[in-house]
Order: C-alpha cells, then structure tokens, then sequence
C-alpha cells in the first residue's frame, strides 16, 4: 500500500523531471550555487619569475618574424584558471619582447587594456592620434574602443607587460575586437579612406603630459573626452620618473598600514579611477617595512618595479624581486615586506574600480591579536 508521504515523494519527483525537461530548476535544489558565505576561489597565488619568463621572450624573438612581432607574447596563465588564460576571474596579461623596428598593427577593442614598460626606453604606442613613448616604469593607458597600435622606435630591445579586462568583458557578453584601421588620405578633402598599418599622429609629443601633468590644474580650453569611453583618464600616458618622486615625498608619512606608501593613478579631471573599470596602483614598501595583513574582494596582478621582498599570501609565501610578476586572488588574506637591504616598489592592476561600482568591494583587516575589522563594506 502506497503511504501518502511516499505518493507525494513519487508527485514531487515527477515534476522535477517534468520541470526539468522544460529547463525549470528547482530553486531550493540550486541555491547552494550562489547562496554563499564568501566567494568560491579558484584562481591561486602564483609568481612568474623574469629569470623563468624572459628566456622565453628572446627565444621567440629569434623564431617569430618580425612582422608579426605582435604575437611574439606570453599570456601569464594562472595554474588554477587553467585551461584560460586569465590572471584572475575578471583580468588576463601578457608579456612582450620588441626587438628595434618592429610593430603591431593599428586596432581596437572594448576590453580596457593598459601597457607598463619593464626594459629598454624605445617604446611607443599611439592611442586615439597621440603617441605615447614609453620606457621603464611608464603606464599607457588604452581605453576601451579606441585606436592603437605599438612598437619599438629605439636602438634596442624593448619588454613590457600588457594587463587587460578580457575575462570580465567575456563574461558580461561585451567583447568586440576590430581591425582594418582607415583614414581619410591627406589632402583627399574628405575623399578616398586610405588603409593604414599605424594611425597618423594627430597630437603634439607629450600631450597627454603637457595637460594633465600639473598636479591639480588642468586646462579649461581642452576638450577631456578624448575617448569612447567618456569616464576614461583623458591622460593616456603616465610618467614613472613622476610617479617614483611622489612616492619619495611620502615617505616620511604615516602611511597605509596594508599597503605602506601607496598611490593611485587617477583622471586629472575628476579624480576618479583611471579607467572605469581597472584600478592602477604604485606603491613604495621602505626597506624592511612589513604590511599588516588584509584581505578584498579585488583581484591584483602585481609587479616588482625595484628591490625585493615577499608576499604572504593565505600562508602561502611569494618571493619577488624586479620585473617579478605576481597575482593575489581576490578574498585572500595577504601582507606585503620588503626585504631589509632596500626599498621596493610594486605596481599594481585590479578590478577594485569595477567592484565599487557594482557594490561588490569589500575589505578586512586583521589586527595583531587577530581581531578582523571591517575596512570597506558595500552600501
């Protein structure tokens, strides 16, 4: 005989199978997936060392012809992403070797991208009509849906690492890559569209510097929305050797106790994140200087700029020294030391400015006697 506890067992299967073949989920069956304490992590704290990946580089540079020196790259691929090629959830990178005269072909897409020098001073990428040289320590910004292309114009090599927004673009179904760059051909009065390998430069040498470099002015008669993307810095270019002398104005202050001396690379008009969607940050760790530990929701790919140290990361201990590259997934408890011989000075790319935005940045500190306090809570 059938007991009604059994008959209504029997009921409620059949219509999760009837429901299913209609695609309809049970919601109780499915909130483990999203209803959960903290965010799941896949992503892991890895290190890709310049003795390991720069070897690689120059050995592509004698295999790759150097017209399609842009595909002589490394996508820096975090061992828990795999098989994507991704940093982080929401950001991928890329180191690149250029050898003198070599370039990559003017394009465009709506992934953020930003460009940071490492070795050689021959770098140059033109963004929207200006070129932006660059050299060690130097940040290119490539805002989203603006023109661009690079290349070496120096006497010798030139390594630089690109950090990108692709992963977080291809999961919001935002991503559109466009080649075959054209412009109107001189003189043509608006007449015949001439195809072009680079865009002609539309701007005066240091351009962006020359605006926006001041500290606090900017020029009332320039038009600031030189982008698509009208939120993005109107500053495509930023100087290391400006940055590093902040850094040394402040050393003396009574700085982040998470993250020592740090600074964040801002648009001159509003004081806003660089872009949108990334957050770029420098930070100066004075020799033998060890950070509280901390921990966000943001992702960060770092790299080592100057000196040495390690980073402690879920007790886990990455040890890093200059060009190092380094990720700290996000929601992982991490703290910062430089090693006592030297100061250090760390770059950083996260996607802390896209979490404030969407309300989903959150930030811990925990004290000495462990004691967690709340930094950043979203509203």
């Amino acid at each position: 005989m059938t007991t009604p506890a059994r008959a209504q067992g029997d009921e409620m299967a059949a219509l999760r199978e009837d429901s299913a073949a209609l695609h309809l989920l049970e919601f109780a069956a499915e909130r483990p997936v999203f209803e959960l304490r903290e965010p799941p992590r896949r992503a892991l704290p890895h290190v890709w060392a310049w003795d390991d990946y720069y070897p690689m580089l120059l050995r592509a540079a004698e295999l790759v012809d150097p017209d399609e020196a842009f595909r002589r790259s490394f996508m820096f691929a975090n061992p828990g992403l795999r098989p994507r090629p991704f940093m982080t959830p929401t950001l991928d990178g890329a180191c690149s070797l250029y050898n003198p005269g070599e370039t990559a072909p003017v394009h465009r897409h709506t992934p953020s991208a930003s460009r940071f020098g490492l070795e050689g001073d021959g770098g140059f990428s033109t963004v929207a009509g200006e070129k932006c040289t660059f050299g060690r320590g130097d940040l290119v910004l490539t805002p989203n849906g603006t023109w661009h292309d690079f290349g070496n114009e120096g006497d010798g090599r030139i390594v630089f690492i690109d950090v990108v927004n692709d992963p977080l673009c291809l999961a919001l179904g935002g991503t559109f890559y466009e080649v075959g760059y054209v412009e109107p051909e001189p003189g043509a009065n608006g007449g015949r569209a001439v195809a072009k390998r680079l865009q002609s430069v539309r701007a005066p040498l240091e351009h962006s510097r020359n605006l926006y470099a001041g500290g606090g002015v900017v020029p009332r008669f320039a038009p600031h929305e030189r982008a698509r993307d009208r939120d993005a810095s109107p500053m495509f270019v930023y100087r290391y050797e400006e940055t590093r002398a902040r850094l040394a104005a402040l050393r003396d202050y009574d700085a982040s106790p998470y993250d020592g001396v740090i600074v964040e690379y801002v648009n001159p008009v509003n004081g806003a994140p660089a872009m949108p969607s990334m957050s770029f940050h420098m930070q100066l760790l004075r020799r033998g200087e060890a950070t509280a530990t901390h921990r966000h929701t943001a992702g960060t790919v770092y790299c080592a700029v100057e000196g040495a140290g390690r980073t402690t990361v879920d007790g886990e201990t990455l040890r890093w020294r200059r060009n190092d590259v380094f990720v700290v997934p996000g929601w992982t408890w991490h703290a910062h030391c430089a090693g006592a011989d030297e100061d250090a000075v760390l770059y950083s790319v996260s996607d802390e400015a896209a979490l404030r935005k969407l309300g989903l940045y959150r930030e811990q500190g925990r004290r000495g006697d462990g004691e967690i306090v709340e930094l950043a809570w979203p509203a």
